[in-house]
């Protein structure tokens, strides 16, 4: 056997443990489900590596792997994990090379399962054959003593205890023996649903033995170990194994042991059980029965001579004589059905229909003719009808129908059924039938979202998106809304980024794009940067500014990108939402080449530090342009001090090589924002410009110094 690490061990049983307590708040298809039981497997066959199998026991409160105890049996991801198998009375778990992902998210439901609805079944080793797992083996817990205990112990430890050349021997010499040692061990569980489980697997242990060692002898010895049961139990086993490909040349040979009502009464038996699995959907029910009685082994001309024999008793489960038929294979073509059913709904009414029989004649043709288009066409067009009641009754046919064509992965066909529910919107009339739609959606979206159709989640988003938009004055577009913040992929999200620019729907998309931040940020970030729409910009700046973590990240590593209206809008984002940590890196960009850019940076800067930001707006003053000088000595008039009074001064006074100095724009800012800087020195300069001999920054001067003047008239 591998050497398994401690590590490993570790991962692998925390791994099941937790993929089946998940099935406790999520179903099997849910994308969290799936992925672990894609880890789970992954483990599985890196624990497995090359050798035929990893089996899993009990003794006591100790797990073994391989038969090897495993240290610390007592922590709790183990001690979690024995409490499962302990629950479900499963001594030993054996995984076999060849398990797959279907096999293994199998187990996990079975396991999962009500313990009445596993007894129903047989028990878990009678469930899990029932579902084909083949590579999966569940034994009971065994009640017998060790395998050194001779007559005292279990039949499979006896059985574990001989070697495989001595049990091949006892299967060709004397069978009966192998059968009372299997009975043994079942018998010693009290006859339970446990009992049964464990029979059920050591005949699959038994069985794999038998097929390797013993040749084409293999099943007649297996026959006959299972011929010796007691009645009920041979019954049992032939009825789990009845329909199992890698069974079928055992159950060919007993079967010639039974006579045509014991068989007929194996498939109805099997029957009842298939009833539970398919929740009594008499469509469903009637394919997975084909399919049973196909692969019974089995001459043709004897499963034809059962079905007047079972018919009746099909019937109770809802099977029409058509669908009986259909299961013993006498039905070869689907065309009359399909050309009666294409002449019925051009010319019967809506009403009849629409109806429960009709619908499961609809059924019937989509799951078994390749060419039912024009049936769920014609059925789809009654969605138009004029009378509510029809309407309403197609829709209640959605789910059932999308689930038929999500079986049989006609996913063209799906499309027809979204297109043709959510263009009824467009057009109903009626708000209880307009709000069924809408749930129909919903689920819709729900269900395909959980089996990974993106093609068919975004066909939904798309048609919504479509309605939603032109739709957003009405209340029902909020529950559009919901619908794609549910479905989230890149239409859904657009859409409600659209939905942005429509008042009455606001806040509902902007509530729901903050809801789905981690996806929907890309989508706004892109927005900011891209649109050429001042309001869409402010818009997705709303919904950023509601979705606050990460964002300010993003707009200052984008201050760095080439477009220059990308560095401005980020520049104009993070004065919505930036903090002291933006401020740095829009001082870098102080010295962007484009002045558009310096501009909103200013403004950032100043609206983030306010009192903070002096120094920056002082080295603003050194800028090339007036208009980011003007600005810089704006803000300066409601920050500014000493070294503000200075540098305005020295800007104010200041000359080229040429004797230029700074335009009269510049300096009159300059004097009016000294005449808001309460200090001394800022008044002593505007006292010594009103004496200047332009007349115009005279006048501006004096002008700021009597506002100034007034100011400080109370602090004197």
């Amino acid at each position: 056997m591998a050497n398994i690490s401690p590590m490993l061990m570790t991962r692998l049983v925390g791994q099941l443990t937790g993929s089946l307590r998940n099935l406790k708040m999520y179903p099997a298809s849910h994308p969290t489900s799936q992925k672990l039981f894609e880890a789970s497997l992954q483990l599985i066959k890196e624990a497995m590596g090359t050798d035929g199998f990893l089996s899993f026991s009990l003794a006591g409160n100790i797990l073994l792997l391989n038969d090897n105890p495993v240290p610390d049996s007592r922590k709790e991801v183990f001690a979690n994990f024995i409490s499962e198998l302990g629950k479900r009375s499963v001594g030993q778990l054996t995984f076999k090379q060849g398990i797959d992902r279907d096999q293994l998210q199998g187990f996990f439901e079975t396991m999962a399962m009500d313990v009445d609805q596993v007894k129903a079944k047989g028990g878990l080793a009678a469930a899990l054959a029932l579902r084909g797992i083949s590579n999966i083996v569940a034994t009971g817990i065994s009640y017998g003593g060790g395998s050194g205990s001779g007559g005292s112990s279990g039949g499979g430890a006896a059985l574990e205890s001989l070697l495989p050349e001595q049990i091949i021997a006892m299967l060709k010499s004397d069978p009966s023996t192998v059968t009372e040692m299997l009975l043994k061990g079942a018998l010693a569980m009290a006859d339970t649903p446990e009992g049964q489980e464990k029979l059920v697997s050591d005949l699959d242990r038994l069985a794999m033995m038998a097929k390797t060692q013993g040749g084409g002898e293999y099943a007649s010895m297996m026959a006959n170990v299972i011929g010796g049961l007691d009645q009920r139990s041979s019954q049992m086993v032939a009825q789990v194994k009845l329909d199992n490909p890698e069974w079928s040349d055992v159950v060919r040979e007993l079967l010639t042991k039974y006579s045509d009502q014991e068989l007929a009464k194996l498939i109805t038996d099997k029957t009842e059980v298939l009833a539970l699995e398919t929740k009594n959907d008499p469509v469903v029910l009637a394919e997975k029965l084909r399919g049973m009685v196909a692969s019974i082994p089995a001459d043709n001309s004897r499963k034809q001579a059962l079905y007047p024999m079972v018919q009746a008793q099909l019937q109770q489960y809802g099977l029409s004589a058509e669908d009986c038929a259909f299961v013993f294979g006498q039905i070869s073509s689907t065309q009359p059905v399909l050309e009666r059913y294409l002449a019925e709904i051009s010319s019967r009414p809506a009403a009849e229909m629409a109806s429960e029989d009709e619908v499961k004649t609809l059924r019937w043709i989509i799951r078994r003719d390749e060419n039912c288009k024009p049936a769920l066409e014609g059925f789809l067009k009654l969605l138009g009808g004029a009378d509510p009641g029809v309407r309403e009754s197609v829709l209640a046919k959605m789910m059932t129908l999308e689930n038929d064509l999500l079986a049989i992965e006609r996913f063209d066909l799906v499309e027809l059924v979204i297109d043709n529910t959510t263009s009824r919107l467009r057009q109903e009339s009626e708000s209880r039938i307009y709000q069924q739609a809408i749930e129909v959606i919903q689920l819709m979206a729900d269900q395909i979202k959980s089996t990974r159709h993106q093609s068919l989640v975004s066909r939904i988003s798309q048609d919504i998106s479509d309605i939603m938009l032109l739709m957003a004055e009405k209340p029902v577009a909020k529950d559009m809304i919901k619908i794609l913040a549910l479905i989230g992929d890149e239409a859904a999200i657009r859409s409600l980024i659209l939905g942005l620019l429509k008042d009455p729907i606001l806040e509902a998309a902007a509530s729901a794009l903050a809801g789905i931040k981690e996806k929907a940020l890309p989508y706004l970030m892109d927005t900011v940067k891209e649109s050429e729409d001042s309001n869409m910009r402010f818009k997705c700046m709303y919904v950023l500014n509601k979705i606050g973590q990460g964002v300010e990240s993003l707009a200052i590593k984008a201050l760095g990108e080439d477009r220059w209206f990308v560095r401005r809008n980020m520049a104009v984002l993070l004065a919505l939402m930036g903090t002291e940590e933006s401020v740095p890196h829009l001082g870098e960009a102080l010295n962007d080449k484009d002045l558009r850019v310096r501009i909103e940076v200013l403004k950032a800067i100043y609206k983030i530090s306010g009192k903070d930001s002096e120094a920056w707006l002082i080295r603003a003053l050194a800028d090339k342009e007036p208009e980011v000088k003007k600005l810089a000595i704006e803000h300066l008039a409601k920050v500014g001090d000493e070294a503000s009074v200075d540098a305005m001064t020295e800007l104010y006074t200041k000359r080229d090589l040429l004797s230029r100095g700074e335009t009269p724009e510049v300096k009159k800012q300059i004097l009016i924002s000294l005449g808001h800087i309460e200090l001394k020195s800022s008044a002593g300069f505007l006292m010594k410009v009103a004496k200047d001999r332009d007349p115009e920054l005279a006048q501006a001067a004096q002008t700021a110094l009597a506002g100034l003047l007034k100011k400080m008239k109370p602090q004197q």
